[in-house]
């Protein structure tokens, strides 16, 4: 850990990265705006013998031991100074002035305590089918992408709301961390909008979106347990269907894959008790 005992700052960027050794990878980030512009706090998950090191005074990073994207974002809520934070992941690259996206988006809805934004694929298309104006996040929050989220810390921190350490990419069951992250946030009436403004580029395809690998379907299956009980199963049937209509699996699929949602169900239920 270095260079972590800062000042607030109106707006902190939260990057989730792995085996860092060098910032290099910030000035891709960043390609489009000033990089010193920004107070940017990244968690490197890594090893005692692999460690980041920072000596621009807007960038602090702390060198975690742990595996996990959920707690690599709750490391980062942990330590955020930002009034407002933005999660992000170190494979976007920003458009130019995002922040004053958000900033003024916070000025124009002083209630909300937790905003989402627009992606642009790197082929210059929308994400997503976004909604074309200002909406509560409640009908299409499962569509959301971590690096859509912004929230002012202060709120989060005072409803002790986090994400949960199973779910999401290096945990157990590598899905599902922002389901249960907005669920949490309605559950406690936190204020959320979703503002169609376009802030981060991504690749079309993100991890989630491979719905017929073996993670994505152990993982999603856990996930449905946690939030229906026993009508997972209903879901684990009613999604093998669905990828055989679509043809992402054949018949000689439909079995393995079953199988392996139901051991999704059957780990979750076995860490619960």
């Amino acid at each position: 850990m270095n260079n972590i005992e800062k000042n607030s700052c109106e707006l902190e960027i939260l990057i989730a990265t792995m085996n860092r050794d060098s910032l290099d990878f910030l000035s891709v980030m960043f390609q489009n705006n000033d990089l010193d512009d920004y107070q940017i706090l990244i968690i490197n998950q890594t090893t005692e013998s692999n460690l980041l090191k920072s000596n621009k005074a807007n960038i602090r990073v702390i060198n975690s031991f742990e595996k996990g994207i959920s707690k690599s974002r709750n490391l980062a809520v942990n330590n955020a100074i930002g009034e407002i934070c933005l999660l992000a992941d170190d494979d976007v690259i920003y458009l130019k002035h995002f922040e004053k996206k958000i900033v003024e988006a916070y000025k124009n809805n002083n209630k909300a305590s937790v905003l989402t934004f627009k992606t642009l694929t790197t082929e210059g298309k929308p994400y997503s089918n976004y909604p074309q104006k200002i909406t509560t996040l409640f009908k299409f929050y499962r569509k959301i992408l971590s690096i859509e989220i912004t929230f002012k810390t202060k709120e989060l921190i005072k409803s002790k709301i986090n994400f949960n350490e199973n779910f999401g990419l290096g945990a157990t069951f590598e899905e599902g961390e922002n389901v249960f992250f907005f669920r949490s946030i309605f559950e406690k009436g936190i204020p959320s909008y979703f503002v169609p403004e376009t802030i981060v580029i991504h690749k079309p395809v993100s991890s989630s979106d491979d719905v017929t690998s073996d993670r994505y379907i152990f993982g999603r299956a856990a996930m449905h347990y946690k939030l229906q009980g026993s009508f997972a199963y209903f879901y684990a049937i009613k999604l093998m269907f669905a990828l055989l209509r679509r043809g992402l699996i054949g018949f000689d699929q439909v079995i393995p894959k079953f199988n392996v949602a139901l051991k999704g169900i059957r780990k979750y239920k076995q860490i619960q008790k």
